[in-house]
């Protein structure tokens, strides 16, 4: 019996310490906007719904963590102010809603476009997603100096998220931008942009290791729109993110795709996906309406080092089966998928002609063929992290597409 405690003894000893790794996965996606058709189809009986827009995907997006960059703004509406969509994006608080319900974790709102409405229209926007308890970065304003980092907890994985612009159509007056007149100015002084210099995002990264996170990631609004390859500038602040510890870097603000880069840093991997595309919009100029939603995978081990093992890409295409309406659409072959998701109403040609989307975005990533159980197509493993995501494409576009065009 003495020898039977002991060895249940042993046994639980044993147990107790040996503790299973910590995995978490994180989803980003792009750019969400708001244009005019897209607030006209979602204004129904004097109110707005935007469920519709992404009903398609949201089985794709629910129950994760989720990233997305917020390109509008709540500004609320007055005598003088309406809902609008570009060139001065203005959208009803109730699309917190349908982010909400999408289960978005953090949107990003160092963008060119978050002065559409002055200060205040961004000073109200935060006020808007703290409502709707969406956490946000991107922004210095009351007690939250510019170039803060923001830490969220994901299955036990700590990460530290900090989100630079290159700048803003319009600057507020009173802030770094300039003293530029606009039809909205600032009625404030203290709404302050993450921009990409060197010297803010060594700031904002040393403000993330403060916080002692498991991993730093990196948004970047930068770039040249319509460019499918990185920028030297988007190279340089690249360089600068990852030399002060940035894990992986997610770009946004080209509207197209840009490729997906594997670093080895110090036998640690990272990544920079250089853009993500539209995740919604109504700019229909071929390849705007494509774009994924991209997938990283961490693992934390028992003695606190924590290392990326894998990222991932679901393709989408944003069809337009109406004069206004904007659907986001899975553009991946992968059946179970497939099955699990809401194609009603979509013929034949438009689910062909959506995978032949789907096949040119995941050539252009130079993503492998093989696809998990959420229908994420592998661009990087590290059980062969030899084999890096080199594009096969020049251009997102598929043949088909660029017969059409030329």
């Amino acid at each position: 019996m003495k020898k039977l405690l002991l060895l249940i003894i042993i046994l639980l000893s044993s147990c107790s310490c040996s503790h299973a790794d910590t995995h978490a996965r994180f989803l980003f996606i792009g750019d969400i906007m708001t244009h005019q058709q897209q607030l006209d189809a979602a204004h129904r009986n004097g109110t707005y719904d935007f469920s519709p827009q992404f009903r398609r995907v949201k089985p794709l997006l629910v129950d994760s963590f989720l990233v997305g960059n917020l390109e509008t703004v709540f500004a609320g509406t007055n005598k003088k102010l309406r809902y609008s969509g570009y060139p001065l994006f203005n959208t009803p608080d109730v699309l917190t809603d349908t982010l909400n319900a999408l289960s978005i974790d953090l949107l990003t709102l160092a963008n060119n476009h978050i002065f559409d409405r002055g200060a205040e229209g961004a000073r109200r926007t935060t006020k808007v997603l703290d409502s709707a308890d969406i956490a946000w970065v991107g922004l210095g304003l009351d007690n939250i100096p510019s170039n803060d980092a923001v830490l969220l907890i994901n299955n036990g994985i700590r990460a530290a998220f900090v989100n630079h612009s290159y700048g803003s159509n319009l600057w507020p007056r009173g802030t770094t931008g300039g003293n530029i007149k606009q039809k909205f100015p600032a009625s404030s002084h203290d709404v302050h942009l993450n921009t990409t210099d060197d010297a803010s995002i060594t700031h904002s990264l040393e403000r993330a290791k403060a916080l002692s996170p498991d991993v730093i990631i990196a948004c970047f609004h930068w770039g040249y729109e319509y460019h499918y390859t990185p920028s030297t500038y988007q190279q340089k602040a690249a360089d600068t993110a990852f030399m002060n510890g940035a894990t992986i870097i997610v770009g946004t603000h080209p509207h197209v795709l840009q490729p997906v880069e594997i670093r080895n840093v110090s036998g640690d991997f990272r990544a920079v996906a250089w853009s993500l595309g539209n995740f919604v919009s109504f700019q229909r100029t071929l390849p705007r309406e494509r774009s994924y939603i991209l997938s990283a995978e961490f693992v934390k081990s028992d003695d606190g080092h924590t290392r990326l093992v894998k990222l991932g890409a679901a393709p989408l295409y944003v069809i337009a089966p109406g004069s206004k309406r904007t659907e986001v659409t899975y553009a991946g072959t992968h059946e179970p998928t497939i099955a699990s998701l809401d194609f009603t109403g979509l013929s034949k040609s438009q689910i062909a002609n959506t995978q032949s989307i789907g096949r040119a975005v995941i050539e252009f990533l130079g993503a492998q063929d093989t696809v998990d159980e959420y229908g994420f197509y592998t661009l990087w493993d590290e059980t062969s992290a030899d084999v890096l995501p080199i594009s096969r494409r020049k251009s997102p576009l598929n043949a088909q597409t660029r017969r059409k065009t030329k």
